[in-house]
């Protein structure tokens, strides 16, 4: 039989033409997709400066405005990449301070995981009072982690008897507001918080002084004012005399009572003389016998 050039038989017996022989089939239709997915990203990544100012100038809008629908379309390709927020977890935080960080950070679920630079998530926490250790981390392809470490109120502080109090960290930031605050001493004026430790070591030596303390006043950031629940004003003397009067009042208290009575003012700046004032009374060294 004669041979049909440019065609021979295959194993099951049809023809294969040399035009056919060694061309590769079509690619699955996976890899097609990962491809065509990995070209869009590539491309936007190239175009997405050139739309920013070319809308901008063309449409006549603000930059921000631009910005903003960049986002949007970069958002939507990374979606469709698996490249966008699944999950944002706060670790070691209260309810209430884990929303004032969501609020925030910028970012959510849903945005892109390009928009989650740890650094710049980092900085807008730090712009938050009340935060110590602060660590950002990016886990591709969709979480993103934020530990913190909030600083622990050790006082509650304010300035004068004008203002509000506020939770503060001993080393003078603000600390994260908890349900506890108002169980914290309260102390107010200038240097008042770095000056409160030593203050409450010696208080704390004198339970019958330390558990009638409404709160603390500093001085010229020079000595203490103690004032009492039962409204008695304390006045402790500057330098390393401070302790000595205040072992002088718990006596005194012991005794004769003092600061349950209808005292006005108790003057422990001259370590000489104790001086007391009664109420709608002058000052007078100290004689409290009798009822007060």
């Amino acid at each position: 039989m004669p041979q049909v050039k440019g065609a021979q038989k295959n194993k099951s017996g049809g023809r294969q033409t040399s035009k056919g022989r060694g061309k590769p089939g079509p690619a699955p239709k996976s890899t097609q997709k990962q491809a065509s997915d990995a070209s869009s990203i590539i491309t936007g990544v190239f175009f997405l400066g050139a739309i920013l100012v070319g809308a901008a100038a063309w449409m006549g809008q603000s930059i921000s405005v631009v910005e903003d629908k960049a986002n949007q379309l970069a958002d939507g390709a990374a979606k469709a990449v698996g490249l966008s927020i699944r999950s944002i977890q706060i670790i070691e935080a209260s309810d209430d301070q884990k929303r004032v960080i969501r609020s925030e950070l910028g970012v959510t679920e849903g945005d892109s995981m390009f928009r989650a630079d740890p650094q710049a998530l980092k900085a807008r926490i730090e712009a938050v009072r009340g935060f110590g250790d602060i660590q950002v981390h990016r886990f591709w392809p969709n979480q993103v982690a934020v530990f913190v470490t909030p600083l622990q109120a050790s006082v509650m502080y304010r300035e004068n008897d004008q203002k509000p109090l506020q939770p503060m960290h001993i080393t003078g930031e603000a600390a994260a507001t908890s349900e506890e605050d108002f169980a914290f001493p309260v102390v107010q004026g200038d240097g008042a918080i770095a000056a409160w430790p030593l203050l409450q070591s010696e208080l704390r030596a004198y339970p019958v002084i330390e558990t009638r303390l409404d709160f603390a006043e500093r001085i010229n950031d020079r000595r203490w004012d103690l004032l009492m629940t039962t409204g008695v004003r304390v006045n402790l003397p500057s330098g390393t005399d401070r302790h000595s009067a205040i072992e002088v009042l718990a006596e005194l208290q012991r005794q004769t009572g003092v600061l349950d009575r209808d005292v006005e003012r108790v003057d422990l700046r001259d370590p000489e003389r104790i001086y007391v004032k009664r109420r709608n009374s002058e000052f007078a060294l100290a004689d409290i016998g009798g009822a007060g």
